[in-house]
């Protein structure tokens, strides 16, 4: 019962948050934003919550099931959120992208697998543990350059059709959006790149080799060196701004398939979530 109540309490939190957004963002209006912030809080504290009974009741980190996976890697995300909303307050636009989509994912969760299962015994192991920790702060970080990406493009679209960005002067600059936006996909990459060593090692204990070409394992190499493609161009071509923006967001796309799409195309993947035995 007081998991149903934590879930709908973080799920009611979120959708009001993203009504708020939108309608502050399409009509213009601060104070809307303002109070999403104020929403954003209390559903973190119940996602939190229901980080760590989950935790306590299962016994392990919560990554089982399609409710703890979207429940954890959201946490990151809105965590990541509220870090930037308590830094700096004109960040807000950032969670246009992070609130829906974690809202969205979580949803999906309570319709798929609402019910905790415990971890498998063979599962359990520490490398599993930090190479499940840094995929959820990959999957984070992806997430807030995205959202950086959606609000750079929304910023510059004002401003070249006018000189005067009028509400989208509560935000940051233009290059500020930019750099945090480079910073978090720099951020991501390195994560993502300890998360595939940490899985390496583990799946030598666990199966007897450090790669086998499972389907996950081979769309999670194709993300994590797209992300080191959009690296390079930055730092060789020069590629910034609005060709950055965009590239940042579709290649979010290669991460949700690799945490999410490969589950559905594949079903003889290791990588199988919702294991009780």
């Amino acid at each position: 019962m007081i998991d149903t109540i934590l879930v709908w309490s973080c799920i009611y939190c979120y959708a009001l948050a993203t009504l708020l957004l939108l309608t502050g963002f399409i009509f213009r209006k601060d104070k809307l934003l303002t109070l999403a912030g104020y929403l954003i809080l209390p559903g973190f504290a119940a996602h939190t919550a229901l980080f760590i009974m989950r935790w306590a009741r299962t016994g392990w980190f919560p990554a089982n099931g399609e409710l703890e996976n979207a429940l954890t890697g959201g946490w990151f995300a809105v965590g990541l959120t509220v870090y930037l909303l308590a830094r700096n307050r004109t960040l807000s636009g950032v969670a246009l992208f992070t609130i829906p989509a974690t809202l969205l994912m979580m949803g999906f969760g309570v319709m798929k697998a609402p019910v905790p299962l415990p971890m498998a015994a063979s599962l359990k192991s520490s490398w599993l543990l930090i190479h499940v920790l840094f995929a959820q702060l990959a999957f984070g970080a992806y997430f807030i350059a995205t959202g950086c990406g959606i609000l750079y493009l929304l910023k510059d679209r004002r401003l070249r059709r006018t000189d005067i960005a009028g509400f989208y002067e509560r935000f940051p600059r233009l290059e500020v959006i930019d750099e945090l936006m480079f910073k978090f996909i720099i951020y991501g990459f390195i994560t993502n790149a300890i998360e595939a060593a940490a899985g390496s090692i583990w799946a030598k204990s666990l199966w007897g080799a450090y790669w086998g070409w499972d389907p996950l394992e081979v769309w999670a190499l194709v993300s994590w060196l797209l992300y080191g493609l959009s690296i390079h161009l930055r730092v060789t071509l020069g590629w910034r701004g609005r060709r950055l923006a965009w590239l940042t967001i579709f290649l979010l796309g290669a991460v949700i398939i690799a945490f999410w799409g490969v589950g559905f195309m594949v079903e003889n993947s290791r990588h199988l979530f919702g294991v009780v035995s």
